[in-house]
C-alpha cells in the first residue's frame, strides 16, 4: 500500500529524484510523505510532511541538495499511528546512524518495541516501522547482509524494507516479503521502488524481487541473498509500449481513464477475438477447456470482487459451469475443499492484493488449478498462477477502479464465452454476443457523448446524503460496484440492493432526502423494478431510471438517464459507464479529490 523509492547516482540529484518518483507512487498512499538523503561526507537530511507528497516538494524547494548522491522516500498510508509528521517515514536509529522506509506491516512489532525500550531505546513515533531501524542498530555486526538476515528471523509480518546508511552514502540495502519490491538499473543510477511502472524512462532493465530477498545495492554492483546463497534473478527488459500516463486535455486522471475505456476494450479482445470467423484465440484457455472443469471460484476483493460476481453470471449462463465468488479475505481462512476438477481464479488489478496472493498460494500448495486474472504482467498473483489472463488496461492512476473493473469483466465474458463453445452453448447466441462484443467500444463512445447530460442529472442529487443502488440480476452487481464508488469518491453513504428485496424491511429507510438509482435495461424483470420503484415514489420517494432509450415508462420517474441497449449481457458495460460519470460530477461537484480519495491507496499489499 505505502510508497517505497530508493536512488542511488549522480551528485545533487537524489532529491529530485526520489520526489518524482514518490510524485508516481502517490496512487499507494497519501496520508504523508517523506524523503531522506545522504552524501559522501555523511551529511544526513530528513524531511518529511503530512499530507500529499506536493506538501514535502513545498519544503523542500528552498533546501540545496547539491552534495548529495543517495536518497530514500516514502508516501504513506497509515496503519500504526496517527497521520502526523512524527509517524511519517524515514524513520531514523537511535544512533541516526540508519534511516528505513518500509511497506507492509510487522505484527510483532509490540514485543520487538518492549524489548528494545528494556534496552533504553527510545521511539520517536507509533509506527511499528520505527522498529525495524532500532532493531537493526541493535543488532549489527557490521554487514548488512548478515545482519538483515538475523532481522528478518525476528520480524512477523509483511514487509518491503529498504534502508540507508549514513556511513556508507554508495550504498542501499534491504528486503521484501509479500510486499512488492523492484531494483531498477539506468544508465547512470540505480533504483529501488514499490512498483516498476514508476522507474519507466529512467532505467534500461529491473529485477522483480522474490520474496526472502536480502538486497544490496551499489552504483556498479548489487548482491541478492535468497535462503543465505546468492541469487541469480532474471533482468527483465523494460516493454517499450509502456509509457507514463499523462492527463492530456482532462482536468484529472479519473475522467480520462472513464473515457479511454471504448480503446483499452479493443485491445482486451485484439487478437483473442476474430469477429470474421466468429473465432476464438487463447493457448491458456485452450489448456484450460482439457482440464474437465466442473466447477469455478472465484477469489477477489473490493472492485475485482464485483467484476466476479459478474463473471459468476456469466460463466453459469454461458458456460453452464456453476460457480461460487469469495471475498478474499474471507476464502484465505475458510475451510477450503480443493478437487481436480475445480478451477480457482483469483483477481487483481496490480496482481500484489496481499489476500489474493496469499489465498491463491494456499489453493497451489493444496494441489488445485489456479488462474489470475490481473493488469501487471509479472505481478506477484501473475508470476504465482502461471496462467491466466492480462487485462490489458494499461496503467490506471485514479485509485478508484473505472478501466480496469471493465476490462476484468470483459475477461471473465472472454473466458465464458471460450469455455461455453466447448460446453455446448447455443451457436446463435455465441454469435449474437461476439456480435455484439465487435460493437462495444463504438457504443460506449456514444454513451461518452451523455456526459454533460449525465453531469446535469447528477448534480440535482449531489448533496444528499443517502443513497439506494438497486437492479436485479447482473444489473444488481453494477448497483454493488457503483454504491462503492459513490462511498469511495464523494464519501456519500450508499447501499446496493436487489430492487426486490427493499420490501423486506430496508424500504423503511425511504423518504423524499434518500433517492434511489433504479438499473433497468427492460429485459423480464422490468416489470418487477417497475413495481419496486412504484412502491418507492408512493413513499415520497424520489426514482433516478437508468433505462434502455425505448421504454415506455420513462415519464412516471423523477429523472432518466438513458443508453441505446444492446443485449442483456453487454448492456453492463453501458450501464456502468453511466454510474462511472455520475459517482464523477458528484464528486466533482463537492470538491472532492475524484484521483486520490481520502483514506484509500492503490495496491492493498497488507491485511
Amino acid at each position: 500500500m505505502c510508497g517505497v523509492f530508493g536512488y542511488l547516482g549522480q551528485s545533487g540529484q537524489a532529491a529530485r529524484e526520489v520526489l518524482a518518483g514518490l510524485q508516481r507512487l502517490e496512487y499507494r498512499g497519501y496520508d504523508s510523505a517523506g524523503l531522506c538523503v545522504v552524501d559522501a561526507d555523511h551529511h544526513t537530511r530528513v524531511i518529511r510532511a503530512v499530507g500529499k507528497v506536493n506538501n514535502l516538494r513545498v519544503k523542500t524547494d528552498s533546501m540545496d541538495f547539491s552534495s548529495f548522491s543517495t536518497g530514500i522516500g516514502h508516501t504513506r498510508w497509515a496503519t500504526h499511528g496517527g497521520i502526523t509528521e512524527a509517524n511519517c517515514h524515514p524513520h531514523t536509529s537511535q544512533s541516526g546512524r540508519f534511516v528505513v522506509i518500509h511497506n507492509g506491516i510487522i505484527e510483532n512489532y509490540a514485543d520487538l518495541k518492549a524489548e528494545l525500550i528494556a534496552k533504553w531505546y527510545t521511539f520517536q513515533s507509533e509506527t511499528d516501522t520505527e522498529v525495524t531501524v532500532q532493531l537493526f542498530e541493535d543488532m549489527f555486526d557490521g554487514d548488512y547482509q548478515s545482519t538483515m538476515t538475523r532481522l528478518v528471523q525476528r520480524m512477523h509480518g509483511a514487509y518491503g524494507l529498504v534502508f540507508i546508511d549514513r556511513d556508507n552514502s554508495w550504498v542501499l540495502f534491504g528486503t521484501k516479503k509479500w510486499s512488492p519490491m523492484v531494483l531498477g538499473f539506468g544508465t547512470d543510477a540505480r533504483y529501488i521502488s514499490s512498483d516498476y511502472r514508476s522507474l519507466i524512462g529512467l532505467i534500461d532493465d529491473y529485477i522483480i524481487l522474490e520474496d526472502g530477498d536480502i538486497f544490496q545495492i551499489t552504483s556498479d554492483n548489487y548482491q541478492i541473498l535468497s535462503e543465505g546463497h546468492l541469487a541469480d534473478r532474471t533482468r527483465q527488459i523494460v516493454d517499450e509500449s509502456e509509457k507514463i500516463a499523462e492527463l492530456g486535455d482532462f482536468p484529472n486522471f479519473m475522467l480520462k481513464e472513464v473515457f479511454e475505456q471504448p480503446r483499452v476494450l479493443e485491445d482486451v479482445f485484439r487478437g483473442r477475438i476474430d469477429f470474421s470467423s466468429y473465432s476464438l484465440h487463447s493457448d491458456t484457455l485452450a489448456h484450460i477447456a482439457t482440464l474437465g472443469i466442473k466447477r469455478i471460484t472465484v477469489v477477489a476483493s473490493g472492485t475485482s470482487y464485483h467484476s466476479g460476481l459478474l463473471g459468476k453470471y456469466y460463466l453459469e449462463e454461458l458456460a453452464g459451469i456453476p460457480v461460487d465468488v469469495v471475498v478474499s479475505t474471507e476464502f484465505k481462512y475458510k475451510k477450503k475443499f480443493v478437487t481436480p476438477d475445480e478451477l480457482y481464479i483469483f483477481v487483481s488489478q496490480s496482481g500484489e492484493t496481499i489476500d489474493t496472493l496469499d489465498s491463491l498460494k494456499i489453493v497451489k500448495e493444496q494441489g488445485g488449478h489456479v488462474f489470475g486474472i490481473v493488469n501487471v504482467p509479472g505481478s506477484a498473483i501473475s508470476r504465482a498462477a502461471g496462467q491466466g489472463l492480462f487485462t490489458r488496461a494499461g496503467t490506471e492512476v485514479g485509485v478508484a477502479s473505472t478501466k480496469a473493473f471493465v476490462t476484468q469483466v470483459a475477461c471473465f465474458l472472454f473466458l465464458a464465452l471460450y469455455l461455453g463453445q466447448k460446453n455446448g452453448l447455443d451457436y446463435r447466441k455465441y454469435r449474437e454476443i461476439i456480435d455484439g462484443i465487435s460493437k462495444l467500444p463504438e457504443a460506449i463512445s456514444t454513451l461518452l457523448l451523455q456526459n454533460e447530460a449525465i453531469k446535469q442529472v447528477a448534480e440535482k442529487y449531489a448533496h444528499s446524503h443517502n443513497f439506494f443502488y438497486l437492479g436485479r440480476a447482473h444489473e444488481l452487481v453494477i448497483a454493488m460496484e457503483w454504491s462503492l464508488k459513490l462511498k469511495e469518491l464523494a464519501y456519500i453513504h450508499s447501499e446496493a440492493y436487489s430492487s426486490g428485496e427493499l420490501k423486506h424491511g430496508s424500504i423503511a429507510l425511504i423518504d423524499a432526502e434518500f433517492p434511489s438509482l433504479m438499473i433497468n435495461w427492460g429485459g423480464i424483470l422490468s416489470p418487477k423494478n417497475a413495481s419496486s420503484a412504484e412502491e418507492i415514489r408512493a413513499r415520497g420517494g424520489k426514482v433516478v431510471w437508468i433505462i434502455a432509450k425505448w421504454d415506455t415508462n420513462k415519464h412516471i420517474y423523477a429523472d432518466t438517464i438513458e443508453f441505446d441497449s444492446l443485449i442483456s449481457e453487454l448492456n453492463p458495460f453501458l450501464e456502468v459507464v453511466i454510474l462511472q460519470l455520475w459517482a464523477y460530477h458528484i464528486a466533482n461537484s463537492l470538491g472532492r479529490d475524484v484521483d486520490k480519495p481520502r483514506n484509500l491507496a492503490k495496491s492493498v499489499t497488507v491485511e
